[in-house]
This record gives structure tokens, sequence and C-alpha cells, in this order.
């Protein structure tokens, strides 16, 4: 062995193989910089990428630059360079804070050596980048179920429990790619319904994957009912309603509703079913907006009783909000309803018939309002001839309050009966004839005496029922003994409703609906 190495062909071989397995160890990585020593100490730097910083990066992406790899010349101390090598001290940068739009573009590069190294060239200088603009735009998402259900049942739509919309970001160029939204969720050996989160992956026209794609929400609360093909379980679908509590701050009026869902698909035996015409409405707290925009609320849904489970179980409900303005709608006929049979009635005042309403409402909407879109309505029901003031029931499209601080009232006239119209049957107790019995006056007038009395039956001042024949007669003498009051209805000289009539303002009854937004209206979202 000794003779072998100490022969000079033998060592020139060694020396040549370990050449060789150094110079691999160098160039064996085309990605990792080197270094080139030249005489002078200068040495290059290749294979440096590039790192961009400034770019708007929730509107644009870079697409692309022109070359990748740079190279830089150095001077400095060989040790000093060598030990820097590995580390990020070595970094290319370009600044692309100035990009605005989407387009190409050339930009200058920027090389800061460390300490004790000096930069004596840059290859290339420049660099051309090509940016894209970020597009956002919204899909609907499809989740595909794998496997089967166990035997004698059956899988059925997917139920998403907050809607199945979903905002896909990619580059301008990619977004037209996109075919579908997808999830997988396995029913394999399913008996019950099953839930959960499902991921959401965005496809090509090809099939492929796009990596690129941001999608948010990234995953979907998703139910899937499984049904058994040997049960007698029926369905039932219902619109699904809302009513509203609580009430708006302050010059805010609601805009507009949007559901996650118009109807409820009720499950349940038939005899149940048949049962239930309407679904309770969701409730949703006004209170809890707070200032003009949108406010989302999710409701849970209850399934009534004896019902085994509905669809969807929840939903989502986002309530706009805007400042109301005023306007008055012109010249808004009056409709007279409930006047007794046989009896004209009509508007005195105003003398029109015809009414101006204030109306309250988001500005977008009261732009289309006309007075074809308001019922003004004046119910004489209960009311007696004469001359009557009535407040009305303004009724208004969805979303419209009437303004003012009380629902507006006109005065009718409501004529005597005709003759024709069919007499009411008189009373069990017929008032016995009293001595020097006056006729009665006619109605809303009053005949003086010099000293009032009490009103009695035998006071001109009570109107008696009408006779058979449709007119007036007047009450018999009663007796002198006598002090029961006849069984007749007594109408007050004015002519006008007593306090207890609900068109009466100030009354204890309840005021007529005035066609505003009222806390705990039902409407269909």
């Amino acid at each position: 062995m000794d003779k072998w190495l100490a022969n000079n062909t033998a060592a020139k071989i060694i020396a040549l193989a370990v050449a060789l397995i150094l110079w691999a160890i160098v160039h064996v990585d085309t990605d990792t910089p080197t270094i080139t020593r030249n005489t002078q100490g200068n040495q290059t730097i290749a294979n440096l990428s590039i790192e961009p910083y400034g770019l708007d990066d929730a509107k644009y992406v870079m697409q692309s630059v022109v070359p990748q790899r740079i190279s830089v010349e150095v001077s400095g101390q060989r040790s000093q360079i060598t030990s820097l090598l590995p580390s990020t001290e070595y970094q290319v940068k370009m600044d692309l804070s100035r990009v605005t739009e989407p387009g190409q573009y050339t930009v200058p590069l920027q090389f800061d050596p460390p300490a004790g190294v000096e930069l004596l060239s840059i290859e290339p200088s420049r660099v051309t980048v090509t940016i894209e603009e970020k597009v956002t735009q919204e899909f609907n998402a499809v989740i595909l179920t794998t496997g089967v259900p166990e035997n004698g049942f059956t899988e059925l739509d997917p139920v998403f429990a907050e809607g199945s919309a979903v905002q896909v970001t990619l580059p301008s160029s990619q977004i037209k790619q996109v075919q579908k939204i997808q999830g997988e969720m396995s029913v394999d050996g399913a008996s019950d319904n099953i839930s959960g989160r499902v991921k959401l992956v965005a496809y090509s026209n090809n099939g492929e994957v796009l990596d690129d794609a941001v999608i948010n929400p990234s995953s979907l609360k998703v139910q899937i009912p499984i049904s058994s093909n040997v049960s007698s379980v029926s369905s039932k679908t219902l619109p699904l309603n809302v009513s509203y509590s609580g009430e708006l701050p302050d010059g805010l009026i609601l805009s507009g509703v949007e559901a996650g869902a118009q109807q409820v698909t009720l499950y349940g035996p038939d005899s149940v079913l048949q049962r239930l015409d309407s679904y309770p409405p969701v409730t949703l707290d006004l209170g809890e907006v707070k200032a003009e925009g949108s406010t989302r609320y999710k409701e849970a849904l209850a399934a009534p009783e004896g019902v085994e489970r509905l669809e969807p179980s929840s939903v989502e409900f986002t309530v706009n909000v805007v400042p109301y303005e005023q306007r008055t709608i012109e010249n808004v006929p009056v409709t007279l309803t409930g006047q007794p049979s046989g009896a004209e009635a009509k508007v005195t005042d105003p003398a029109s018939g015809k009414m101006n309403v204030t109306i309250e409402g988001a500005p977008d909407r009261l732009s289309t309002i006309t007075a074809g879109d308001i019922r003004l309505t004046a119910d004489l029901s209960g009311l007696q001839a004469g001359s009557h003031k009535v407040q009305l029931k303004v009724e208004l499209p969805d979303y419209i309050r009437a303004g003012g601080p009380s629902a507006p009232s006109v005065t009718v006239e409501i004529g005597e009966a005709s003759e024709d119209a069919p007499a009411e049957p008189p009373a069990d107790t017929e008032p016995e004839p009293a001595p020097d019995a006056a006729t009665p006056s006619a109605p809303g007038t009053t005949e003086e005496e010099p000293e009032p009395e009490p009103a009695t039956p035998d006071d001109p001042a009570v109107v008696p029922e009408p006779s058979d024949g449709g007119g007036t007669t007047a009450p018999e003498p009663a007796a002198p003994e006598e002090e029961t009051p006849p069984a007749v209805e007594e109408t007050p000289d004015s002519g006008q409703a007593e306090p207890g009539d609900p068109a009466v303002p100030g009354s204890e009854n309840p005021t007529p609906d005035t066609g505003e937004e009222p806390s705990g209206g039902t409407s269909s979202p």
C-alpha cells in the first residue's frame, strides 16, 4: 500500500477524483447562490431570488416576474462574504408600492449589501413584473354525498344552515375558470340526519383544483336529512313570515328584510299536518339595531307539536335600516264601509271625499308610491243617522308608515234608512201610553224646554226604533205609577257616537290601525 501511494501516478488519480467530487458538490444545486472569485478579491453571487414588497395584496396579485433569478458582484473580505452567504443578508428586493392598477411594469431592483461588503454590480438591474387585479365573485356551493345510507333509508337534498352563497377571490384571468364550489359529505351507513361543517374547494372547467382560490367562508354548516323508505311521514310546506318587536333608533326605518328561506317544510303524520295552516312567524327584535346599515339575525326554527322535523332548522335574516324621509300623497279617496242597511252616507269634511296623506319610508321606496297604493277606510258600523267624526284605517305598502302623531279622520253624514229597508223587530216590552205625549224631534235636533229634565221615555229627544213601515212613531204615554223605562234604544240629541264607540278619539277602545310598521307586526320577508 505504501509503495502504491508513493507512486506519482496514483497520487494524481486521487487528486483528480477529489477535485471532481468538490466540483460536483458546488454545481449540483443550481438554485443555491454560488461564488466566483477573481484575483482582485471581487466575488459574484448568482441565483439570488427577488423579494417583492409594498403590493396591496387585498387588490392585486403578482402574476409573473422576468427574470426570476439575479446575480450580484460584490467586493470585500473573502472570509466575510463567505460567512454571510447562507444568511438572509444577500437579498434582492423590488418596491411595488406605487402599483395602483393592473398591468405590466418595469421595476428597478434594490440590493443593500451587509456591512463590510460593497456592491459592484447587479445583473439585471431591472425586471418585468405583471400585476393582475383580484376579483371577487359570488357562487352557490354544492354538496356531493359519498357512500349510501343504511338499507331502507334515503338521503334527501342538503340543507344549508346559513345559506349556500360564498365569495370566491382569484386573479381576473382565473376567475372565469371557476366551474363550481363543492364540498363532500359521507352518508355511508346513515339511518339518521347527518350534520357538520364541510370544507369547500374551487374546481376549474377541466376539473382541476384551483389552489389559489380564496373562498369565504371556507366551510359551510350542512345537514343531510335521512328519510325512511317505509315511513308514513308526510310533508307540508308553509310560508315563513316575520314579525317585529322592539323599537328602531330615532330617525331610522326598515328599508327591507332579506331571508335565507321563504318557506319551511314540516315532516310528520298526515293527521298533524292537516291541522296546520300556518307556521308561527319568526320575531326579530329591532331593539338590537343600533345604527344605519344591515343587521344580521340567525333564528332557530322550532317544530310544532306533533311534527317530527322541519327544514331548514334555522334561517338567517338581514335587516336593512336607513334614515327615513317624508312625502305627502295628495287626493287619496276615502272608502266608507259598514253603513246601516238602506241608509246613504257621504263624507262631508273634506267635501271632496279625498285626503292628503303624509307617509314615511326609505327614499327609494317613497319615490314609487302613488295614491292607488294607499287605502283609507272609514268604518261606520254601529253608527246611527247623523253627523259623525270617524277615524280612518290607513293601509300602506310594506315598509311604509303613516306620518303624524295620530290617524287622520273625516266627518261623515249618515242619512235615515229608507222605507224599503228591513225593519228591526219590535221590543219585547212596549211602553204604555202617557198623557200629553209629544212628537219626537228629528235626529240631530233638540227641543228647548223651560226647565230641562233628565231624559225619560217621555222626552222628545228620545229617538224610538222605526216601526214596521220604516218611519218613526211617538212613544205611548206611560202610566203614572210606572217608572220602568221603555225598552227602546236611546240616541243622544247631538247624533254623535257615544264615548264607547271605537271611532271616537279619546275613547278607551284601541286606536285604529294607521298602517305604520308597528312593533310586533307580521309580514313576509
